[in-house]
């Protein structure tokens, strides 16, 4: 069983991610040329960057539309894109991208709560928002949702990476090297330094499942990740010529 693991686990780190990186890279590319191939709209639009930016800010930042037609949903999808914004900054650490020294100027004890503490908490409120948005949808369903099974599949894969890399933090880690600890991925290109060797089955399990939602986005409806951006841009600079 233990080489069992251990095949599953080498691959997961030295293979998987060159499989992750060509099939999201192919699935992009899939999502271009079918974009591309849709019918040219007759209108030119011409980009107005502060009216993009304005649109930007009020669609995907603030969620205007939502505010307007339920709080609740509101709320969640603000705690959820909020955490979704500390972990990716949290993670950008491990790829020596900031340090704590960051945040040394406040004091140490701040410090050591933005990086170590604060985490954990942020990782609980993405986990509840999810599983909100899981069984608002599945209470919904036929009523004021049609559900594709890609929405549930989409949800399920992010859930489940997120429980296990919050179970990553949570586990005592197997070992505290006497220097960093590095997990090279792709060889001078995605490597990620850790300070302490987390537990083996849940750093797996969570990687394992990461680079499959990774896989998974571009053909998935958290496509938007780009085309969120992109759309309210092109929104903003087409109401401003149509008020015209």
């Amino acid at each position: 069983m233990n080489s069992i693991l251990t095949s599953i686990y080498a691959f997961s780190v030295q293979r998987l991610p060159y499989i992750t990186l060509i099939v999201t890279f192919m699935g992009v590319a899939l999502r271009v040329m079918r974009w591309r191939s849709s019918p040219p709209d007759p209108e030119k639009i011409k980009i107005d960057p502060v009216e993009s930016v304005k649109y930007v800010i009020l669609d995907v930042v603030l969620f205007r539309k939502t505010w307007k037609t339920d709080k609740a949903m509101w709320l969640a999808l603000f705690l959820f894109h909020g955490s979704v914004a500390g972990i990716v900054f949290g993670h950008l650490r491990g790829f020596h991208i900031w340090s704590i020294t960051l945040f040394e100027a406040f004091g140490h004890a701040f410090a050591e709560f933005m990086v170590h503490t604060l985490p954990i908490y942020v990782g609980y409120v993405f986990i509840i928002t999810q599983v909100y948005f899981l069984a608002r949808r599945v209470m919904l369903e036929n009523k004021q949702l049609t559900s594709m099974p890609n929405d549930y599949i989409a949800l399920v894969l992010l859930l489940m990476k997120s429980i296990a890399g919050q179970g990553m933090r949570l586990v005592a880690p197997e070992a505290v090297p006497t220097a960093l600890y590095s997990v090279v991925f792709i060889p001078r290109f995605v490597v990620l330094h850790l300070e302490t060797i987390p537990n083996s089955h849940w750093f797996h399990i969570h990687i394992i499942l990461t680079q499959l939602f990774i896989m998974y986005v571009p053909f998935s409806k958290f496509i938007h990740i780009i085309t969120g951006v992109i759309t309210p841009a092109i929104y903003g600079s087409r109401r401003k010529q149509i008020d015209r």
